[in-house]
């Protein structure tokens, strides 16, 4: 009875739900306590000045937090009328690129035009673009507002935003993770790929946006967990079989190969080598 009730009284609170806009751009949106959701569904809310459309990916369990006049508020849930109003949309939208981008070369403005979207109640119509400078595109919002007869709002993006949007395969042969699942972007570094072993050539490393692969972050902690305690390429060590250097390390099967003093190769594992010390750069030349 007691659960019951404690559920009855989380059924008649506001939600606090993510919704997701675009691939990576997500909302904080107020659920009202009578619009049933769940994660996944469709979902129309009040943004202010302008009705938007997107997909709940969380729901969250906290009380909304700040002032709920000023928070995005869920409205409904996607129904049939809205999904042909979506359909409408997104054909309008093929249309306004088409203007877009023959306004951008009668312009000669050098920007790449990534997407073009309108809102759910066609409002506005947001362009993404990326750059390498700061654009002045204010002639090209006059010219596209007076043919299109609404609000241009131009959003300049990131590469790697931008190859979210565009999507594609990785070398692996998967879809990419920025536009599958992957939803926020975290930091990555040449350590990474150094940690793992990988090759530095920048082809092998950097992925479509040009930037390093999100993918070298994944198993970072795994590598740097499984070289404790393993010797360094170089060091001197004594095995059961005599001295010898370190000339490779295997670092996920925990094995270290070994240069005997009488030219043998040898594997062995770090638990059954001693360090001696560590080759200096000009004793390996």
């Amino acid at each position: 009875m007691v659960e019951c009730r404690a559920q009855a009284k989380r059924d008649a609170m506001d939600k606090r739900v993510t919704v997701e806009v675009e691939a990576g751009e997500c909302v904080q949106c107020l659920c009202p306590a009578g619009v049933p959701v769940h994660e996944n569904d469709r979902c129309i809310y009040d943004a202010g000045q302008v009705l938007e459309i997107g997909t709940i990916v969380a729901i969250s369990p906290d009380e909304p937090s700040g002032d709920p006049a000023h928070q995005p508020r869920i409205v409904r849930c996607e129904t049939l009328q809205d999904q042909a109003r979506v359909r409408e949309n997104e054909l309008m939208a093929k249309m306004a690129m088409d203007s877009c981008r023959a306004a951008t070369a009668a312009l000669s403005l050098p920007l790449r035009l990534v997407r073009v979207r309108y809102t759910f109640d066609r409002k506005i119509l947001l362009v993404l673009f990326a750059a390498e400078d700061r654009v002045d595109f204010r002639e090209l919002v006059k010219r596209l507002a007076s043919e299109l007869h609404c609000r241009v709002e131009m959003r300049q993006i990131g590469v790697r935003d931008e190859a979210a949007l565009i999507g594609g395969l990785g070398p692996c042969g998967r879809v990419q993770c920025c536009c599958s699942w992957l939803k926020h972007f975290e930091s990555v570094n040449v350590r990474m790929a150094r940690t793992q072993r990988l090759s530095l050539n920048p082809s092998a490393i950097s992925g479509m946006c040009g930037r390093l692969k999100c993918c070298l972050r994944y198993e970072v902690d795994q590598y740097k967990d499984a070289m404790h305690g393993m010797p360094r390429e170089g060091t001197v060590v004594d095995t059961p079989d005599g001295r010898g250097q370190v000339i490779d390390i295997k670092t996920l099967c925990r094995r270290v190969r070994v240069r005997l003093e009488d030219h043998r190769m040898i594997e062995y594992s770090p638990d059954d080598l001693q360090h001696v010390r560590d080759v200096k750069v000009e004793d390996r030349a």
